[in-house]
């Protein structure tokens, strides 16, 4: 019998999680699989955006966070892209507004109405190029308003909305 020290995979020891009802989740959401080292998803206080499946281009669901329940099929989507969409990022300072980047070398960004999308959005309120290759990542800056850096050529957009 030879000795082995015990360690514990966790320091809480007392946690448990708790499944949630069905009509507190989201079903029936196509996730992507073509986001590589992103996240397929992103919220804010307003909405919870998911990146999806879908041919043709890339397209992500944006929907209110007091909605829940299963999601129709035919759920508007935001698509403007030709390429899959691998990350989507919420501005910190407006609630209503996305970027977008995809692997058609474009970053799009797009100003969601309060109530959710009624329809299918295709027309982004700014296109931003500048990539000879696929834009795999954005992100807002933290506290200063509109600026927007993209990938690993750290390229950067004063984006005034």
């Amino acid at each position: 019998m030879s000795w082995r020290p015990t360690y514990r995979s966790s320091k809480f020891r007392n946690v448990y999680g708790k499944v949630a009802n069905r009509e507190n989740c989201f079903d029936g959401i196509p996730i992507t699989k073509n986001v590589h080292d992103n996240h397929f998803c992103a919220v804010n206080s307003k909405f919870l955006a998911v990146v999806t499946e879908s041919a043709g281009g890339g397209s992500f669901i944006v929907i209110p966070v007091p909605q829940s329940g299963r999601l129709d099929s035919h759920y508007p989507k935001v698509c403007g892209h030709q390429g899959n969409v691998l990350d989507i990022k919420w501005n910190p300072f407006f609630e209503n507004i996305i970027a977008s980047c995809s692997e058609d070398t474009s970053v799009r960004v797009w100003e969601i109405p309060d109530g959710g999308l009624r329809r299918n959005m295709t027309e982004a309120v700014l296109e931003l190029y500048g990539h000879s290759r696929r834009v795999g990542l954005i992100e807002w800056h933290p506290t200063s308003s509109g600026i927007l850096f993209k990938d690993k050529n750290a390229l950067l957009y004063d984006c005034v909305i």
